[in-house]
C-alpha cells in the first residue's frame, strides 16, 4: 500500500514533467481497493489502481483499463473519503468525517500550524476545544490551507480477507500495521486560500 500512497502523492504534488525526468517513468503498486475517479467533466470511472506514471493513472474499471490524465482529474475518493482533491473547497472541508488516527493540519496566515481535531467546522471558520468550557475559533479569512490526514487506503486482499476470510488476516501483516495504527497517513489539500474556491455540489454524471 506503500506505493498506492506514494503514487497518490505524486498526482496531487502536480509537478511539471521535466521534474521527473530521471525517474522511474511507472510507479509499480500492489493492488488497491476500488475508487472512484471523477474528472472535470463529471463523468466517473470506478475500481482499483493498476499503475501510476507521473501524469497519468491507469485503472482496471469494469470495461477495462482506463487511463485517465492528472490534468483531467478533480477528486478520487474511496467510500466517502478523499484521496485526492485537484479544487480548493471549503465545503469538502465541511462535509469530510474524520475516522479514528485521521485528522487535519490547518495553516494560518501567520505561518502557525495547528494539527488538533476540530470541535466544530462551521462555513466561515474553525472552532477548537480549549481549557474546559473554553473555545478557540479560527476565522476563514486567516486559514490559509487545510489537508486532511487520512489513513492509507487498504488493499483489496485486506479487504478481501476482512469480508470472505477474516480468520486468514491472522496470517497478513496490513492487519497488525493497522491494528498498531503504523498503516501511514496521506495528506488530501481540501482548501487553499491561494486558488478559486469551488463549493459546486459533485455528482458522477451519466456520460
Amino acid at each position: 500500500m506503500g506505493r498506492v500512497a506514494l503514487g497518490l502523492l505524486l498526482l496531487d504534488c502536480g509537478a511539471a514533467p521535466a521534474q521527473f525526468h530521471h525517474r522511474a517513468k511507472v510507479a509499480p503498486v500492489a493492488p488497491s481497493a476500488s475508487m472512484t475517479f471523477m474528472k472535470r467533466d463529471g463523468s466517473c470511472v470506478v475500481g482499483p489502481i493498476v499503475k501510476i506514471e507521473p501524469m497519468v493513472v491507469t485503472v482496471r474499471a469494469q470495461a477495462g483499463p482506463t487511463t485517465i490524465a492528472r490534468r483531467d482529474l478533480l477528486q478520487v475518493s474511496e467510500g466517502d473519503s478523499l484521496v485526492f482533491s485537484a479544487r480548493s473547497s471549503w465545503a469538502d472541508v465541511e462535509a469530510e468525517h474524520l475516522r479514528q488516527r485521521e485528522g487535519l493540519t490547518v495553516k494560518l496566515r501567520n505561518g502557525k500550524l495547528i494539527t488538533e481535531i476540530p470541535l466544530e467546522v462551521t462555513s466561515d471558520g474553525l472552532v477548537y476545544k480549549r481549557f474546559l468550557w473554553l473555545k478557540k475559533r479560527y476565522p476563514k479569512a486567516q486559514i490559509v490551507t487545510v489537508d486532511y490526514l487520512r489513513t492509507k487506503p487498504n488493499s483489496d486482499v485486506f479487504d478481501y480477507f476482512t469480508q470472505e476470510a477474516p480468520a486468514l488476516l491472522f496470517f497478513y501483516p496490513e492487519f497488525y500495521d493497522r491494528l498498531k495504527g503504523l498503516e501511514g497517513r496521506i495528506p488530501v489539500r481540501l482548501y487553499d486560500a491561494v486558488m478559486a474556491e469551488d463549493d459546486a455540489a459533485l455528482k458522477c454524471s451519466s456520460r
